[in-house]
């Protein structure tokens, strides 16, 4: 299955981050996350808890590794890296990432083609933004989409909580 036969859509959400600009790069880039405890309705729609991404090699043709609780990976090839402004990246899941009980992320009707953090100064403020671009199979579109963007926003939502509480305790930690 290609993705000419899918339809794109990008989604995006934004926290804003009481800490400096390159604390919240440092949890942008290598992230932890798996002391946090992931919603009860992941389990529930069998969606991997993320643990951590590690950057193997920094900067545009760089990678990225994260880890999943179920023992798969995303190997991410990094596509823009813009030190303390803009981290983006392709999603590559290893064969049989299997979220949702039969979605394959890596061959499925349902896949996730890229990411994009980014960092601005708002009104003295930091925000973090994460886009996530998507694509569903046109043949599925109808049924998927909604259920799809709800999920990835809460899943988003999650990732920025929790790069949020890390940045923001390093923040108070470094004063």
């Amino acid at each position: 299955m290609t993705v000419s036969n899918h339809i794109k859509r990008t989604i995006s959400s934004t926290v804003f981050v009481q800490s400096d600009p390159g604390v919240t790069w440092d949890h942008i880039t290598d992230v932890r996350i798996g002391s946090f405890k992931d919603p009860w309705y992941f389990k529930l729609l069998n969606i991997p808890k993320p643990l951590r991404a590690e950057i193997t090699k920094n900067g545009v043709g760089g990678q990225r590794i994260a880890f999943f609780d179920n023992g798969k990976r995303f190997i991410q090839s990094i596509t823009a890296w813009r030190e303390f402004k803009e981290y983006s990246f392709t999603f590559n899941p290893e064969r049989n990432f299997v979220v949702g009980y039969f979605f394959d992320l890596s061959s499925g009707i349902f896949r996730i083609l890229q990411g994009s953090y980014s960092l601005k100064k708002d009104k003295g403020r930091l925000a973090l933004e994460l886009k996530t671009t998507y694509s569903i199979h046109k043949s599925s579109h109808w049924w998927l989409a909604l259920p799809v963007k709800f999920v990835l926003l809460v899943f988003q939502r999650y990732l920025l909580r929790s790069i949020k509480k890390n940045s923001e305790a390093d923040a108070v930690q470094i004063k």
